[in-house]
């Protein structure tokens, strides 16, 4: 017996998932990057972006700091600082008071490469609270108590574990 296309189920979205804030956070983080990679740059990712930004106002810090500040973890920042050193974006030198440190600092091409990124992020910020432009300071205030909340609660279940 064959089956035609009419035959197909279509599934679709059950409650608990759309209720589910990781499932939610997962389609929002795949609806931003898909905006941010056609109006903003195919060439800079987001946490390259992140890194860039951080460096353009603590220039010369330790690469774990601006990795902590940009929200990766440490061996993400390792690749994350690998591939701008290679765009010539940052340089990275060993620390002269720890040489187990690096200390990492952003170049001029980086700076206009972060120039031209931001233009195209305010763009996308725009189009993303165009529904609700009055309320985007409310709505990432909401989302950073819950980034924050979430942190420490993560943090706390860790330490339960130790």
């Amino acid at each position: 017996m064959s089956r035609t296309r009419s035959d197909v189920r279509r599934a679709e979205t059950p409650d608990q998932l759309g209720s589910a804030p990781g499932f939610v956070i997962r389609k929002l983080y795949q609806s931003y990057t898909a905006a941010w990679s056609r109006m903003v740059d195919t060439q800079l990712t987001g946490p390259q972006f992140a890194v860039l930004d951080v460096l353009d106002l603590y220039d010369g810090s330790d690469q774990a700091s601006v990795g902590s500040a940009a929200a990766l973890d440490a061996s993400t920042m390792v690749d994350v600082a690998r591939r701008l050193e290679r765009r010539s974006l940052i340089v990275r030198t060993r620390s002269d008071v720890d040489a187990r440190r690096k200390v990492v600092r952003i170049t001029a091409l980086g700076e206009t490469e972060l120039a031209k990124s931001r233009r195209g992020r305010d763009a996308l910020d725009r189009r993303l609270f165009s529904h609700e432009p009055r309320r985007k300071d409310e709505i990432m205030a909401e989302l950073n108590d819950l980034s924050q909340r979430w942190a420490e609660l993560a943090a706390e279940l860790a330490a339960a574990d130790d």
